[in-house]
């Protein structure tokens, strides 16, 4: 993917080369877009299930399907660089496309849950299970399109506060339509919610719609404008695949991916422990549960907006690493602490602090795999390192399923720690340096 220079005249609008206000603000807004239908279906459909008697398998496995197509969006990455219409600009066309197909999914996902309004026993969970993954097989691929148009137009100087503002905007739509949606949920059933659902992302398509990526681009395809120029031409298929298996290849993106895909193992794990651990062990109700989740996204959100400056001052490589160690010794002190998932307020405490480390290790995580891509093969390059990292929550959630059962919740814990801790010391091998050094020589 080749840099632009904005050569077409100026027309009105917002722009996103213009303005880094606009930048931070119309990528967390699309970022929330992909936070709602996580909001819907993992912070509101999730514990409704375990509240409603499936069991730690079966939450598992759900959680594992609708989770898969995080794993496969790489598959998106090559058309993107390679196909466009140029005149509305490189990303933005695929953007809107993506975000349009997840709103129809919304509401495909309202005609399966009509199925329930009489509980679990009344709908397919097969059924909900693929309604679920459907939906977030666009919001997977509307990402792989924001996160290339990121990579595109932001400077350099600027990934760090993005990416905080990024997550922000993911955990912002994430906690509110998990709390909106658990309320719903109980009151009216998961058509209501998956309809509440398919109007946000709806409002957030005619944001998109408003924009431009650089002057004088159209904002729909009967409009006036013109494509801005480029450096080089977009890449084929087979070039774009050999360019890109090239970079992967480089031991430093080895090592970034193995760092996420382990740490991920664990996010899979608590997104099917956790809910099952407050709803059947503590005794939270699942609205309850996804109020109180809401309140946590939103203040580690927060706090996470706070940690993109740091970012940007002090690497992303250094602040990641503090955040594992850091997670690592949480889980470990939880899982050698006796009796913490009877104890109310202590599992509240360590809910708290798990979810605030977790979002640090997201945020500095997208910053660190930004500033390994190559501009030429970003949108794909960034999205096999997420589609890696997704595999790994979803085989984190596979590993609930197939070995819970048979596990303690102070021993899942204490695997979860070492996952961290693993995570962390591969880390140790990365040298930026030295990948932006061969980056240049591919280049």
């Amino acid at each position: 993917m080749g840099r632009v220079h904005a050569t077409a005249p100026r027309g009105p609008g917002l722009v996103l080369s213009e303005s880094r206000w606009l930048r931070f603000g119309s990528f967390s807004a699309f970022y929330f877009a992909q936070g709602v239908p996580l909001g819907l279906l993992s912070g509101a459909i999730v514990p409704w299930l375990a509240a409603n008697g499936a069991s730690e398998a079966q939450i598992g496995a759900f959680s594992a399907w609708i989770g898969l197509p995080w794993a496969l969006k790489l598959i998106a990455g090559p058309f993107m660089d390679r196909f466009t219409f140029l005149p509305m600009g490189f990303r933005r066309p695929w953007v809107l496309a993506l975000q349009s197909g997840l709103v129809l999914s919304l509401l495909a996902l309202a005609v399966v849950g009509a199925g329930f309004e009489d509980g679990i026993e009344g709908g397919s969970l097969l059924a909900l299970t693929v309604a679920g993954a459907t939906v977030n097989a666009f919001a997977a691929t509307q990402d792989v399109a924001v996160d290339g148009m990121a990579i595109d137009v932001l400077p350099a100087a600027e990934r760090g506060r993005a990416n905080a503002f990024m997550g922000f905007g993911q955990r912002v739509g994430y906690a509110a339509f998990s709390a909106l949606c658990a309320s719903l949920l109980v009151r009216f059933g998961i058509a209501t919610a998956a309809l509440a659902s398919a109007v946000a992302v709806a409002a957030i398509l005619l944001l998109a719609g408003a924009l431009r990526e650089r002057p004088g681009e159209r904002r729909l395809p009967w409009d006036e404008g013109r494509a801005a120029a480029r450096e080089r031409p977009p890449p084929t298929i087979l070039g774009n695949t050999w360019s890109v298996l090239r970079v992967l290849a480089l031991p430093m993106s080895l090592v970034a991916i193995a760092v996420e895909f382990v740490s991920r193992l664990r996010d899979g794990m608590a997104t099917a422990l956790f809910p099952v651990l407050a709803t059947q062990d503590l005794g939270f109700a699942p609205d309850r549960f996804s109020y109180f989740d809401s309140v946590v996204v939103l203040a580690t959100a927060s706090l996470a907006v706070c940690f993109g400056p740091a970012i940007d001052r002090f690497g992303a490589r250094r602040l990641l690493f503090l955040s594992l160690v850091a997670s690592a010794a949480v889980h470990f002190f939880a899982g050698w602490a006796p009796g913490l998932w009877q104890d109310t307020g202590g599992a509240m405490v360590f809910y708290c602090l798990q979810a605030a480390l977790a979002h640090l290790v997201f945020v500095a995580v997208l910053a660190l795999f930004m500033n390994l891509c190559s501009s030429r093969v970003a949108a794909t390059q960034f999205a096999v390192y997420m589609a890696l990292a997704n595999l790994g929550r979803s085989a984190g959630a596979g590993l609930v399923a197939l070995f819970g059962a048979h596990l303690g919740p102070g021993q899942e814990l204490l695997l979860m720690g070492c996952l961290l801790a693993a995570s962390a010391g591969i880390l140790l091998l990365l040298d930026e340096g030295r990948h932006r050094r061969q980056l240049e020589s591919f280049a």
